[in-house]
């Protein structure tokens, strides 16, 4: 759907040993000769320039695949999360003190619990590693651990100390890998990925993941609910080509509410099963936080109204009955009826199926509903009553000669069509689907789409012309 957004850290502050160049401004950094805008890296790199984080080199270039030390690394993290590098207690490693270069930051991400050393050292001049990379990057952003999404990283050792961290940045879209399947938890950070690493763990803080393992199902995949898709509250990435996933990233847009619908698929029995969410955005100190609330679909339905004046009906109608289907009057309670001079509604708040006797007093005309909900939405199908079809050429715009039941990729229903007086006679045999393909006696054709079922113990049907049979 969209594109994920990410976290910022600043890659440069002087990472080889050298000077250090400041850009005063996102006009004056936003320009390195070595790197290219137009990469997802190069993006990241101006982001983070133009905001002050990070900076190039005192010749005016970047270097994005120079390689990036713990203590570099340090100084950015504690620059992104705004920690106070002054007033610090002193983590007491025994090798690095006070007035070293980055002490502050160091001692910052120390004193917050996002680093810890290694038996009493920190080594600020080792390059960090991807797998260092990972666990500063989910416990500097406060990242969920994730431990129920498979990775495809077979150089990622099950139980190994980076497992956790490394799950947690792929199930939130922070990492795609060195390959398909390798992380590189040994290699070297370069500049230009740290770039990339912290600008999208910034936009996850603001995200919600669902996984699999909280559904018990195979796959899952998420689609808007309500009658106003929340689109413009909150999005999420799919796969046009497999929407199926085992985790779903919801990921916030502007403050709001929505409704949003999980849809669990088991692969052994080809089962769907739907699970319902309120998604709450809202604007935490300046940053869009998103919450998954699990409700009942039926505490939070909306009734789309029904335009009678678009339902088949032959007059707009001024009153109506209904009846349930064992034959009992619908509570006024239970439904609201509008009319106008031009046009008339409805709204039935009971999932069923029931009988409707429109009039207007002059004429009538009895038609069948059946009321369902789904995705938040409780909607009426209205259906003509009848146990037969007759079309004639008023209807087809010729005169029909043959008629034949074409093949659907699902089982057809059984119908029988035949041609009588000049009409296309169609009677169920079976509630179901079918396609038919008329022809004329100059060539003429023409498809008809139509469907039967017993509603509120009734034959039922909706029917539609196509010229194509692709069409459907």
């Amino acid at each position: 759907m969209k594109n994920h957004r990410f976290y910022q850290i600043a890659m440069a502050s002087a990472l080889v040993t050298g000077a250090i160049v400041i850009a005063p401004s996102a006009t004056a950094a936003s320009v390195f000769p070595d790197v290219n805008a137009s990469t997802e890296e190069g993006k990241a790199i101006i982001n983070l320039a133009g905001r002050g984080i990070i900076s190039g080199y005192p010749d005016g270039t970047f270097k994005p695949a120079n390689l990036i030390t713990r203590s570099q690394a340090a100084k950015i993290l504690a620059g992104i999360l705004k920690l106070d590098t002054v007033h610090v207690k002193n983590p007491n490693f025994k090798d690095i003190k006070p007035g070293d270069e980055n002490y502050g930051a160091i001692a910052a991400l120390a004193n917050a619990g996002i680093i810890s050393g290694s038996n009493g050292y920190f080594y600020p001049t080792k390059n960090i590693t991807r797998g260092q990379m990972s666990k500063m990057i989910v416990k500097g952003f406060h990242l969920p651990i994730t431990n129920g999404v498979d990775i495809p990283f077979n150089d990622v050792k099950t139980g190994s100390e980076y497992e956790p961290y490394i799950k947690t940045l792929f199930a939130n879209s922070i990492t795609k890998g060195t390959t398909p399947t390798t992380f590189g938890p040994q290699s070297n950070v370069k500049r230009s990925q740290l770039a990339s690493f912290v600008v999208r763990a910034e936009n996850a803080q603001g995200n919600s993941t669902v996984y699999t393992s909280q559904f018990n199902q195979d796959y899952i995949f998420a689609s808007y609910g309500g009658i106003k898709p929340a689109e413009d509250i909150f999005t999420w990435d799919e796969d046009e080509e497999d929407y199926l996933t085992e985790s779903i990233t919801i990921k916030p847009l502007k403050e709001g509410t929505g409704k949003l619908v999980i849809t669990g698929f088991e692969e052994d029995t080809q089962d769907l099963k739907d699970f319902f969410y309120l998604v709450h955005v809202k604007n935490v100190n300046g940053k869009l936080q998103t919450t998954l609330q699990e409700v009942n679909e039926g505490d939070y339905v909306e009734n789309l109204p029904l335009n009678l004046s678009e339902s088949g009906l032959n007059f707009v109608p001024t009153e109506v009955s209904i009846q349930t289907a064992d034959g009992q009057a619908l509570s006024p309670e239970l439904y609201n009826f509008k009319s106008t001079n031009k046009t008339a509604t409805l709204s039935i708040y009971k999932n069923g199926q029931y009988t409707l006797t429109f009039s207007n007093g002059t004429q009538q005309q009895t038609m069948v509903a059946d009321v369902d909900t789904y995705d938040f939405v409780r909607s009426i199908d209205l259906y003509q009553i009848t146990d037969e079809l007759a079309f004639s050429n008023e209807d087809l715009s010729f005169e029909p000669t043959s008629v034949a039941l074409e093949k659907l990729n699902f089982e057809p229903a059984a119908v029988k069509a035949s041609i009588k007086e000049n009409k296309v006679n169609v009677t169920p045999l079976a509630e179901g689907t079918s396609i038919l393909h008329i022809t004329g006696k100059n060539g003429e054709t023409a498809y008809l789409y139509i469907e039967f079922l017993k509603i509120a113990n009734k034959w039922a049907t909706s029917y539609e012309f196509m010229d194509d049979q692709e069409e459907f």
